[in-house]
């Protein structure tokens, strides 16, 4: 059970240095791309925008390189290798690294790798960083016209058109690939990260201007009135509501952040390992077959379009689902120490900090923490990084142990079945 704390030790002691070399290129990777983005913005917003999906894309790039670089180190995704099942170190014709598989990884990843990027305010930092680079460079070149905004991006005929470009060019890119030279991937890659980055953002922005309109109705102050009403006659029933709501989001928070990088990591690896598809089985009744025979009158030309869409949608979020399943049938146990272990080592970059802070002494607030406050936090979170995706890494490595201790459980329970009651029966 505490086995998952342990090979994590064992993968960092072994693995760490390959880990920060890993983490550094996509830090810097992403800070250079923000940077050009930041350039092109003071002139033109929505081709900005067009250049930070490429950040993300770094991030991403980083984080399954390091996944992968822990593969050597985990004995269950090991045995399961050894089988010839990795699809990224094989080919069909034997070793060697295999692109069209790498590029399976990142089109899998992509979609949750950027939502997940995107609700927990990561997406919100990168562009902080972006404008504020941008308004530098503004103030710098006082000939730069600034009358479109560098945040002005909004739902018109450009940026719609754009999100319909990519969208579709990577749906014929996925069509045609095997007719297509292999560096069309890139393509492939790239535009599906533009039509999912924009998409997000788009609702991101509309989705905060509809809570302000909510926020604003008269019946959400008549509701906040009537609460504060209640509130004063049971006082003690207000504070158990407030105690409840207080304790179910930082709980949701404490085990959802987790439980995230646990299924990026086994998007990776699961993408990484040829595994048996999901069937989808859709339960029989009166509805569905009349959608069914209503849908046998579409012609055929426009059935298979759709049928290559939805396919194409549902293949999206088959490693997810994947994963989450992997994850749920692993344990509560060994995934609450998982998630304590991840909480201990995420408020471990607190603690330090505090520490060199005492440790370091007091100093000029502008002029010394100023400029050191923000170095030393990127200390710290250079050296628990590595940390972190072992930790990830080890638990997910579980998942893969329990599934294979099932499945000898169910062959041995397969071989003794036959020779009871009616197998035996049968046998005779």
């Amino acid at each position: 059970m505490f086995s998952i704390v342990m090979s994590t030790l064992r993968l960092a002691a072994s693995r760490w240095p390959v880990l920060l070399a890993w983490y550094l290129a996509g830090w810097l990777a992403r800070f250079v791309i923000i940077e050009l983005a930041a350039t092109v913005g003071t002139t033109n917003a929505l081709l900005a925008f067009l250049i930070m999906p490429l950040a993300i894309l770094a991030r991403l790039a980083s984080f399954i390189a390091m996944f992968l670089a822990l593969r050597g180190g985990m004995p269950a995704f090991t045995a399961l290798a050894a089988t010839g099942g990795d699809s990224v170190d094989r080919t069909d014709g034997g070793a060697g690294a295999s692109r069209t598989g790498v590029s399976d990884l990142f089109l899998a990843s992509i979609l949750p790798f950027f939502a997940f990027y995107a609700a927990w305010q990561f997406m919100q930092e990168d562009t902080l960083r972006y404008a504020a680079s941008a308004l530098e460079k503004i103030n710098w070149f006082s000939n730069v016209d600034t009358s479109g905004g560098v945040l002005s991006l909004q739902l018109t005929w450009g940026s719609g058109a754009a999100i319909v470009a990519a969208f579709i060019g990577r749906f014929l890119l996925k069509r045609y690939g095997p007719r297509l030279p292999r560096w069309t991937v890139i393509v492939s890659v790239y535009l599906e990260a533009v039509w999912v980055y924009l998409t997000l953002f788009l609702i991101n922005a509309y989705l905060s201007r509809f809570n302000n309109w909510v926020d604003s109705r008269a019946a959400v102050h008549w509701a906040a009135d009537a609460r504060a009403a209640v509130d004063g006659i049971f006082a003690p029933l207000g504070q158990l509501w407030d105690g409840v709501a207080w304790v179910i989001g930082e709980a949701g928070g404490l085990i959802l952040l987790p439980v995230a990088w646990l299924a990026l990591a086994g998007i990776v690896y699961g993408r990484a390992l040829d595994s048996a598809p999901i069937g989808l089985r859709i339960p029989s009744n009166r509805y569905v077959e009349r959608a069914r025979a209503g849908y046998a009158r579409v012609p055929s030309v426009i059935a298979r379009r759709v049928g290559d869409v939805g396919s194409d949608f549902i293949g999206r979020w088959k490693p997810l689902a994947n994963a989450l399943t992997l994850i749920w049938r692993a344990g509560v146990v060994p995934m609450g120490i998982f998630v304590l272990a991840y909480t201990v080592l995420q408020a471990a970059s607190g603690w330090i900090s505090f520490g060199a802070i005492r440790l370091i002494g007091a100093h000029d607030l502008v002029m010394w923490w100023g400029n050191v406050d923000n170095a030393l936090g990127f200390v710290i979170d250079v050296a628990l990084e590595p940390i972190r995706i072992c930790l990830i890494a080890a638990a997910y490595d579980f998942t893969l142990r329990r599934l294979a201790e099932r499945r000898v459980a169910a062959e041995l329970v397969a071989e003794v079945r036959p020779t009871d009651g009616v197998g035996a029966i049968a046998e005779a």
